[in-house]
């Protein structure tokens, strides 16, 4: 299969497990979708239970009587995946003690760990053939590239699982606030020459404000900053399909236009009418010092420079999920020592005080002109701080989002 070929069914295969919270729905679609990528003769995807970190659940395709074997802990091919964290390829399992026996016409397998966001493993996709060295190095990187994208709605299924046995309620809002945390980067990533950070303050009803930071290629940063429509789980849904779909294809170094237009296109398919998300996505080179991004839709990050000098980095597009058919154009600025952008969402600039008044652009730029001299969580504090004191009770009814990126001098 093409290359083209084999990312359109990555894309598909994250669109359609990202709508569902029943773990042996996404299993099936997960095992059913891989045999469109990698060919096999037998699989088994098999997830950890987050309490025993013992194999809990698995789907198998192509065993006589089940794998019960395979799921051992600490066993076969699986086990050793699990345990180290790292795929494997065996061109001969006759050759490899590890191998038990389970298919007596099997001759080669391959298998790749199930990664979550926290870097824990919890779960592992084991593949199977009929032939002595059926799989190459571009097999097992497709196959660990598939099981990083599948983690999120992994882990949402398995944190639904949890929620529902511990309270034994349905309380959707309570969910949706968990989901939502695990979809959210739980570090900061160090970037040579900048100073980064990022705070998140939900409010009572789960919004949908996202942000995240994506490692790209050539040591470069993608930093987002996102707000999707609505509130509630099904904004918890779309956010998850959110993040899976750029994760995908920022992996398949897409450029920044092609990854939105495939993006829009994937929300307006899969998502209602009312549903729509507007961001901010740029990708930082530190070795030129500038931002290539697009703003679809979302609030105009504010870039600050040393001598005082404001610029908006206006959007350069609709709201993704919206238009059928949408531009988007990508642009550049240019960092220097002293810079310091402020990226947002809009509950920080729509709160309000007793006379109804809106906090504003013109006061947040303000608060972060009188610090300037902090560091990025001691800004990101403040425009916190200066919000709350500003409204009062009911004064703020969206989430907080703010995340700071100060050019180092």
């Amino acid at each position: 299969m093409q290359a083209e070929s084999r990312f359109k069914v990555l894309v598909e295969t994250v669109r359609k497990i990202s709508v569902s919270l029943e773990l042996s729905n996404v299993l099936e679609l997960i095992v059913d979708s891989l045999k469109e990528l990698v060919d096999y003769d037998a699989a088994v995807v098999c997830i950890l239970d987050p309490k025993t970190k013992k194999i809990n659940d698995a789907i198998a395709r192509g065993y006589a009587q089940g794998p019960s074997k395979l799921l051992e802990p600490g066993e076969g091919i699986i086990g050793w995946v699990i345990e180290n964290g790292n795929g494997i390829i065996v061109h001969n399992v006759e050759d490899d003690p590890r191998y038990i026996l389970v298919r007596p016409s099997t001759r080669s397998e391959m298998a790749a760990p199930i990664i979550n966001g926290n870097e824990e493993v919890i779960g592992a996709i084991n593949l199977e053939s009929d032939r002595y060295q059926a799989y190459d190095d571009s097999d097992l990187e497709l196959l660990q590239m598939f099981a990083s994208v599948t983690a999120t709605a992994i882990q949402m299924t398995l944190l639904a699982r949890e929620v529902l046995e511990k309270h034994r309620v349905d309380d959707e809002l309570n969910l949706a606030r968990q989901v939502v945390s695990q979809l959210l980067p739980k570090s900061t990533p160090l970037l040579p020459g900048y100073d980064l950070y990022c705070v998140n303050i939900p409010v009572a009803a789960v919004g949908g404000d996202y942000y995240d930071f994506i490692e790209v290629f050539d040591d470069r940063l993608g930093v987002v900053v996102a707000d999707v429509s609505g509130k509630g789980m099904p904004a918890a849904l779309v956010m998850a399909s959110f993040r899976a779909y750029i994760h995908a294809m920022v992996l398949n170094e897409l450029s920044i236009r092609a990854i939105f237009n495939k993006i829009n296109k994937l929300l307006r398919a899969s998502t209602a009418a009312n549903m729509f998300i507007t961001c901010f996505y740029g990708v930082i080179d530190p070795a030129i010092s500038r931002i290539l991004y697009i703003n679809a839709g979302h609030n105009p990050p504010l870039l600050i420079s040393k001598d005082g000098s404001r610029q908006l980095l206006e959007a350069s597009g609709t709201a993704l999920g919206i238009l059928k058919q949408v531009r988007y154009a990508e642009q550049v600025v240019d960092f220097y020592p002293g810079d310091i952008m402020i990226m947002y969402t809009d509950g920080i600039t729509e709160a309000v005080n007793e006379r109804e008044e809106e906090y504003g652009l013109e006061r947040l730029a303000r608060v972060v002109e009188n610090n300037s001299n902090l560091r990025a969580h001691e800004i990101c504090s403040k425009i916190i701080e200066d919000v709350t004191a500003y409204a009062v009770d009911g004064g703020i009814a969206d989430d907080l989002t703010v995340m700071i990126i100060k050019v180092l001098e």
